[in-house]
């Protein structure tokens, strides 16, 4: 009798675990963060041999250029300018700034898209491509010497304040003004995306080496070394 008492406790006691078991709370897996998600735009470069570092986001937008722009007549110092009449010119700027405003980069990614390739604007913001990703790509880009201006070609523009002083990697952009600067201008310069990386959240991070001839008002030059490009892309 007492072997039977203790084989049903022992039943009992089985079925009780197993139903403790059963019962547990199952935690659901901690989705960790994407440690690239976490990581902010910034830019590092030399100029004059001193480092110059950046990691505050100023601003960014697109924006649409007429491509192959051309002056078509002069009338009481007005330029009327038109182009190629089936497509346009995005550009996708972004802005990133020192801690004490002191420096910052500005750097346009611009490619020409004929226009049924593109999204009307709704009349607040700029025509927008619809494969928005054909405008970033790893390997070597040019740079647009005549964005602003004539628009022929698709590529990078830098703009850089540095010292209170005003440097770009392309011409005059008023047809009115003559410029010096050619497209071979920045011939010995280069712009690299290294890595695209698709994060968690869907959006994109970009990183780039770079090197550029850099011109003030005047179009005295001045280079720009051993640069570093790191951008969380927005798609529009």
């Amino acid at each position: 009798m007492k072997i039977k008492n203790l084989l049903s406790l022992g039943m009992v006691l089985l079925c009780f675990a197993a139903c403790k078991k059963d019962d547990a709370i199952i935690e659901p897996p901690i989705d960790k963060p994407d440690p690239l998600a976490l990581l902010g735009d910034s830019a590092s470069y030399t100029i004059n041999g001193k480092l110059i570092t950046v990691n505050k986001v100023n601003s960014f937008g697109g924006f649409n250029l007429q491509p192959n722009s051309k002056v078509d007549s002069i009338v009481k110092y007005t330029h009327y300018i038109s182009g190629d009449k089936d497509s346009i010119m995005f550009g996708q700027r972004y802005d990133i700034h020192d801690v004490d405003y002191h420096n910052d980069i500005s750097v346009v990614f611009a490619k020409k898209f004929n226009k049924k390739n593109m999204n009307s604007n709704n009349g607040i913001w700029s025509n927008t491509p619809k494969n928005y990703l054909e405008m970033f790509y790893t390997g070597n880009y040019p740079y647009a010497v005549d964005l602003y201006k004539e628009n022929t070609q698709n590529g990078i523009a830098i703009f850089v304040r540095n010292e209170k002083q005003f440097f770009k990697t392309s011409g005059q952009d008023y047809f009115g003004s003559a410029t010096t600067i050619t497209k071979d201008a920045q011939k010995d310069s280069k712009f690299e995306v290294i890595k695209l990386t698709k994060l968690k959240t869907g959006s994109y991070m970009l990183e780039a080496k770079f090197s550029a001839t850099i011109f003030d008002e005047n179009e005295k030059p001045k280079k720009v070394e051993n640069g570093y490009l790191r951008l969380k892309l927005n798609i529009i």
